[in-house]
């Protein structure tokens, strides 16, 4: 087949007929069920395909105002058949899982109309005793996203979560590694092939998905640069799934994080002498398959136990990356764009402390105006 344009998932066969491909639902496993259409026309396929993906909604739930099941017929109904066509695979088993684990146990089989506010508050204080403020913020969001739904669809008339008090949303302090310990860890990762992706990490700021998920094909030697245009995750499957999880690739966290990296001296030379015994399409491998993220964190454990790191985890390895770009003066909007942060609001709060130092020189210069 060939495919017409890009995103429409419309194709020419070769016996002459047109397929588009409509997004359906999700399947046991989490992947996408697909409906499929043919015609003898590209305009033809089109059109259906408009009137499938807008009424793909609608065959499950009819055009009635009126809902009589429980929180749990209509969640199963939100995310499977109105949810699943927008997010990616691993939003939707992020949803599914927390919706089986925190939210059903409590609200499964109550029905969708007697949900109270009171109720929503007790939702909240059960996840409080045993999750993380920000865990409980990020379960919440998916409850109240769920009966919105279902407010606009005149199911219920008022979404309960609307007053509900949240935790305190703690701010952690962000850990990086002092210059000396960097060069402790630069030292300990020249030494071994295994070391290359934490060296990409320190070098470059990269997540370790996207470390992961990189390939040679993303590097221009010639230029010195590298391009973020993928990650890859371990994520949870359903309880009704074979296999309990399973490692996919997809694109970047958010559009920004699609980004052009430069190379160090020091990186790019690493990374030409990996190349030049690689027998892999990708940069970190264990042998001449992709290496997962649980591998390259385990590599780093090994790295601290021999360094005496205590309580430094992967991810500071990209905070030591941000703050030592403050430190040499950097601009934010530079620093914002080589993390494939959303906003450049995100770095300033993310790396408040490590600013203050410019902020003390700000200060220091208005006081000789």
């Amino acid at each position: 087949m060939i495919k017409l344009a890009r995103g429409e998932n419309i194709y020419k066969r070769k016996d002459g007929r047109w397929e588009g491909r409509y997004p359906k639902g999700r399947k046991q496993d989490g992947s996408i069920h697909y409906g499929y259409i043919y015609a003898r026309s590209y305009r033809s396929v089109k059109e259906q395909l408009i009137e499938k993906k807008a009424n793909t909604a609608m065959v499950y739930l009819g055009e009635s105002k009126e809902f009589s099941g429980t929180f749990g017929d209509w969640a199963n109904i939100w995310l499977n058949n109105i949810m699943s066509i927008k997010l990616k695979e691993s939003t939707y088993a992020s949803y599914s899982n927390n919706l089986q684990i925190h939210i059903f146990p409590f609200l499964e089989q109550r029905p969708l109309k007697k949900i109270t506010p009171t109720e929503m508050d007790q939702l909240v204080r059960k996840l409080s005793n045993s999750l993380a403020p920000s865990s409980v913020h990020i379960v919440f969001r998916i409850v109240k996203s769920c009966l919105e739904a279902a407010r606009e669809r005149g199911y219920i008339y008022l979404n309960p979560c609307e007053r509900t008090s949240l935790p305190k949303n703690d701010k952690k302090n962000i850990q990086a590694l002092s210059r000396t310990q960097q060069k402790a860890v630069e030292k300990e990762c020249l030494k071994t092939k295994k070391g290359l992706p934490i060296l990409l990490a320190l070098e470059t700021g990269m997540r370790i998905g996207e470390i992961c998920a990189l390939k040679w094909e993303d590097i221009d030697f010639e230029d010195s640069v590298l391009h973020v245009h993928r990650t890859k995750q371990r994520i949870a499957m359903p309880k009704s799934a074979s296999q309990r999880t399973k490692i996919i690739e997809t694109a970047p966290k958010t559009t920004n994080a699609n980004r052009l990296i430069p190379l160090s001296t020091k990186l790019k030379a690493a990374l030409l002498n990996e190349q030049a015994q690689s027998i892999s399409d990708f940069v970190v491998t264990t042998g001449h398959r992709s290496i997962e993220p649980r591998t390259v964190s385990y590599r780093f454990e090994q790295i601290k136990k021999k360094l005496g790191l205590i309580n430094v985890p992967f991810h500071a390895l990209r905070h030591t990356f941000a703050t030592r770009c403050v430190e040499l003066g950097v601009n934010i909007a530079a620093i914002s764009s080589l993390l494939g942060h959303a906003s450049i609001k995100l770095t300033l709060d993310t790396y408040t402390n490590s600013f203050f130092e410019e902020k003390r020189a700000a200060i220091a210069k208005l006081a000789v105006l």
